[in-house]
Order: structure tokens, then C-alpha cells, then sequence
């Protein structure tokens, strides 16, 4: 009996040793793997400085993985907007303010003033990083709980917009898959997007990791 209790022993204890490694690795490995790539973008806009109507904005735009697993960011694109409200003259108000709203999905409307539904369309930038074109790029992948920020100044003039908009996309894929291939062009919107590229269309099965996100800011002139 006290030898089978020895033997008991060990077996609980090599059972736990090999549940540990398992679990280790499980964890280590096995969950990452398996785990979709989860990446936030967050972007700020504010004033720095002003010559006569032209006023100077600064953007910082944040990318963070959130999730368990490398990312790859393959590109990214910004589109700036110019908004220019039509204010009605006291005490006529906005006539599609008071307009059925009907079966849409969405509205959106003012009593004092209206706005036209895009704006105009001031500033674009684009770009794809590394694994996304066959050109020369920089490598942009983020380890989990990693963030990059980026700032860049642009200028909007006041006399022509009340208010600014700034849109932002980004592109990406698990780290450990293979790199999707990208192109830069412009949607129905003339909105500036990056899509699959040419070997995506022979071989669908090696882009349907590619995830989207986008995140969007409007700021005062005034």
C-alpha cells in the first residue's frame, strides 16, 4: 500500500508538471495564434496657430493593439474634409428639419442651419508599409498592449469652412500570416481607401485576413 501511495505521488505530480508545461503553452502559444488581430485607432485634432484666415491643425493619430496577438499594419489612409454650414437668418429655420423622416437608417439635421452631407474635400494621405507593396517601405507591427502615435500639421482656411473633418483608416493582418498586398485608390466618395491587390483575385484564400478600422474627428474654426 505505501508503494502504491508513492506511485500515486508521482503520477500527481508529473500530471501536474505536464498540465503546467500544457497550459504554458497553451497560453503562450497556442492562444495568440488563434486569436484575431484587435487594433483601435483614436485621433485628436486642435489649433497651432493662425496667419490671417489660415489656421494650423494638428492631428495625433494612435493605433493600439488591444488583443492578444502581433499585428501588421499594412496601410493607412487620411482624408480631411472642409465643412461649410448655410446658417439660416432668424426666425426662418432649416426646412429639412421638419421633413418626414420616413424608412431611413440614419438622419441627421439642424434647426438653425444646414450642412452639406461630405464638405469638400481639402486634404489626402496615404500610405502602405512594408509586406503591402512590392516597393521600398517601413515595417509597422505592433506587439500586443503596444501604441505609435503620429502628429502631422495641416491648414484650413476659415473664411471657406466652419468646421474641419478629419477621417482616418487603417489596414492590417495578424503578424504571424502571411503580408496581403494593397493598393492605393478612391471609392465612389472619392475617399481614399487601400484595397487588395491583384494577387488577391487569383488567390482569395491568402487575403481573407485583412481587418478595417477607421475613426473619425471634426473640429471648430472659430
Amino acid at each position: 500500500m505505501e508503494a502504491v501511495n508513492h506511485l500515486v505521488q508521482i503520477l500527481a505530480i508529473v500530471g501536474a508538471g505536464i498540465w503546467g508545461i500544457y497550459t504554458f503553452i497553451y497560453q503562450a502559444k497556442i492562444v495568440p495564434r488563434l486569436a484575431p488581430p484587435t487594433l483601435t485607432v483614436t485621433s485628436t485634432l486642435e489649433k497651432a496657430g493662425q496667419h490671417g484666415d489660415l489656421i494650423a491643425v494638428r492631428s495625433t493619430v494612435t493605433r493600439s493593439n488591444v488583443g492578444q496577438t502581433a499585428i501588421r499594419v499594412l496601410g493607412l489612409t487620411y482624408d480631411v474634409y472642409g465643412i461649410k454650414a448655410r446658417f439660416e437668418k432668424a426666425p426662418n429655420r432649416n426646412p429639412a428639419f421638419d421633413q418626414p423622416i420616413g424608412a431611413a437608417s440614419s438622419v441627421r439635421a439642424a434647426r438653425y442651419y444646414a450642412e452639406p452631407p461630405a464638405g469638400e474635400l481639402i486634404l489626402y494621405h496615404g500610405k502602405l508599409f512594408q509586406g503591402a507593396t512590392g516597393l521600398p517601405g517601413e515595417p509597422s507591427v505592433l506587439n500586443p498592449d503596444e501604441s505609435v502615435s503620429r502628429d502631422m500639421v495641416f491648414y484650413a482656411n476659415r473664411s471657406s469652412f466652419d468646421s474641419i473633418r478629419f477621417q482616418v483608416r487603417l489596414w492590417y493582418s495578424k503578424e504571424s500570416d502571411p503580408p496581403i498586398p494593397l493598393v492605393l485608390k478612391r471609392d465612389r466618395e472619392q475617399q481614399l481607401i487601400a484595397v487588395p491587390g491583384p494577387r488577391c483575385d487569383s488567390e482569395p484564400e491568402s487575403c481573407s485576413g485583412l481587418s478595417t478600422t477607421d475613426f473619425a474627428t471634426e473640429l471648430s474654426l472659430w
